[in-house]
């Protein structure tokens, strides 16, 4: 968006870790007028706040 500022979304997410990351790809690709807010001034939420070494993501997977 360049300079161009909104009043209405059709839907907005609340958070960017990875879940609001994934669901605001999501909501692109079906082409739904969508927002995503963060504290974070970048992506990652919780995951922002937390850049600490040793520092573990909270699902199960492969490490």
């Amino acid at each position: 968006m360049t300079g161009e500022i909104k009043s209405h979304y059709e839907v907005v997410v609340v958070g960017a870790g990875v879940s609001g990351i994934y669901q605001i790809k999501r909501l692109a690709d079906l082409d739904v007028d969508a927002l995503v807010l963060d504290a974070a001034p970048d992506l990652g939420g919780t995951w922002y706040w937390n850049r600490y070494p040793g520092a573990r993501f909270d699902s199960e997977s492969y490490t």
